[in-house]
């Protein structure tokens, strides 16, 4: 009986973690950050080789390119590194409207204005919507609106696009920059349910102690609770100005007065009549002169994007 004892109380520790186990569980927690760090850095290094052959293949002629795509030009007579396809590409980023030629300058600031006022008021109206929802849930009517939101996400509600065009020009806000802005800041989306989150994860008790200070509610939220989520804000408009600043959809159907770059690089497939422009080097040259503003919004918010959030204490 001792000995049955025994070999139950022995075979209980193993499966409760035995030295084989403890052996198996240790190799797997070595095993598993090598193939997650190789895959990372496979994905990573994908993805530097399209760019590189991007750059490389943006500085080649016509016939360099299709002679070899896949290394740097070719010395010699009508090879080398031809800086000129930038100044072509640039020059071809032009858009007809109403007989008016609209050309690259003027995209640009059609380009940072709509992206960047569409992407700082979808973020705003997401903030707002979501702290009321995440920390004034013991209200009733903010638990209906709850209910409310969930519905409109994961139900395909949604209009033609002939009744968009209707309802906004009924409103006065078709082709008005302004309008369009306010039109797109929904405040539920995928936007608001990151804030949202983000809201539950920070202490009410930051708030609370606030008030007894004598804070008011916007006070509070404004002065003590948003400063504790710049990060995510920062890096969540940094996400809607990027994907703002690749739509050309929305400005062909709902800004025809205000084309932007994204609508004039798309506008490269049509440019067949100048043989000299239609070349991929030239069209390369043109999408990276596209991608040159996000990088250099990359370079100067990095540190927040990269950041992580932080969160202080309380004192007492």
């Amino acid at each position: 009986m001792q000995e049955s004892v025994q070999e139950r109380e022995q075979a209980r520790g193993y499966r409760k973690g035995g030295p084989a186990r403890r052996r198996l569980r240790g190799v797997a927690r070595c095993i598993f950050p090598v193939v997650s760090y190789t895959v990372v850095c496979l994905w990573c290094l994908f993805f530097l080789l399209m760019i590189f052959w991007a750059v490389i293949n943006s500085f080649k002629s016509y016939l360099n390119f299709y002679q070899d795509p896949l290394w740097f030009p070719k010395t010699g007579t009508g090879f080398g590194w031809n800086f000129s396809n930038y100044a072509k590409a640039f020059n071809a980023l032009q858009v007809t409207r109403n007989s008016e030629i609209i050309r690259a300058p003027r995209m640009l600031l059609n380009s940072l204005i709509y992206a960047g006022g569409s992407g700082i008021l979808s973020v705003i109206t997401a903030c707002l919507a979501s702290y009321i929802l995440a920390k004034y849930s013991y209200l009733k009517w903010v638990r209906s609106l709850w209910i409310l939101v969930l519905i409109t996400n994961y139900l395909p509600i949604g209009a033609s696009l002939s009744a968009n065009i209707k309802m906004l020009t009924d409103l006065g806000l078709y082709d008005s920059m302004l309008g369009i802005m306010f039109w797109q800041c929904g405040a539920f989306g995928y936007i608001f349910l990151i804030y949202y989150a983000t809201w539950k994860s920070v202490s009410w008790s930051y708030a609370e102690a606030a008030f007894i200070d004598g804070a008011g509610h916007f006070r509070t939220m404004l002065l003590i609770m948003w400063p504790m989520t710049r990060t995510i804000f920062g890096v969540l408009f940094i996400q809607q100005f990027i994907s703002l600043w690749n739509d050309y959809m929305t400005p062909i159907i709902y800004l025809p007065s205000y084309p932007n770059l994204s609508y004039g690089a798309y506008q490269f497939q049509f440019t067949a009549a100048n043989p000299d422009v239609a070349t991929v080097p030239i069209q390369i040259a043109g999408l990276l002169l596209l991608a040159i503003p996000i990088f250099v919004l990359f370079l100067i918010f990095r540190n927040k994007i990269m950041g992580s959030l932080t969160l202080g204490g309380l004192k007492g």
